[in-house]
């Protein structure tokens, strides 16, 4: 059995080494500690996600690897041992935990951070419905405190062919691009912007996250 994100926070387990993929193209000398916006957790945020990498659950969808790297704000330092926790609905728009799929918990899971403050999940671009463009919520969680509550965001130019196909193709609705979404315009969502390139068939989204430790202390 998988530990749940409040187990792995109460008996505080290690990073799992996974990860391969290379340090994000930030220069040292650059590269700038700002804060990452908090946004909104929405209605759809669950309190059991598992300890998994890959969180698909045979969900259709275009392939995505999502590849994070949290920075403590002071001193800009990665910040490990910490849990990051992400969900997001499916091709067409629907959330896990929720309605007929409330014993479901696709899409949704936790990885612990390494010494390098990375993370990595394996999933798909999320849809979209109506009043949010393609997104993905993420909290991060240090000892037992939420430290930070925010989302990621795709590049239009990038995702705008598979939304016109299946499975996100949707009868009657329009997909919802970035300036339609209140939440992306409201709560500086162009900062929380991942870069996106491709892999195969699928893509890989990379986003730093920078975190205030002493959140919520």
């Amino acid at each position: 059995m998988h530990p749940t994100r409040r187990q792995l926070i109460q008996f505080g387990l290690g990073g799992l080494v996974l990860l391969s993929w290379p340090r994000f193209s930030l220069s040292d000398n650059t590269r700038a500690c700002h804060l990452s916006p908090e946004q909104t957790a929405g209605p759809f945020y669950l309190e059991d996600a598992l300890l998994r990498q890959d969180i698909t659950d045979g969900k259709p969808g275009t392939a995505l690897r999502l590849q994070f790297e949290v920075l403590q704000l002071d001193g800009c330092h990665p910040l490990g041992d910490a849990a990051l926790e992400i969900w997001h609905c499916d091709a067409q728009g629907a959330y896990s935990g929720a309605g007929s799929d409330s014993a479901s918990r696709f899409l949704r899971g936790v990885q612990i951070t390494d010494d390098d403050g990375r993370a990595e999940f394996r999933s798909i671009i999320p849809g979209y419905y109506p009043g949010r463009t393609n997104h993905v919520h993420l909290k991060v969680h240090l000892s037992e405190r939420d430290i930070h509550t925010g989302q990621l965001y795709f590049p239009e130019s990038v995702i705008r062919p598979a939304m016109a196909k299946a499975p996100y193709s949707l009868p009657g609705q329009d997909w919802t691009r970035l300036e339609q979404d209140y939440i992306f315009r409201r709560q500086q969502g162009e900062q929380s912007m991942a870069e996106l390139v491709a892999d195969g068939d699928g893509f890989i989204a990379r986003l730093t996250l920078v975190v205030d430790t002493h959140a919520n202390a």
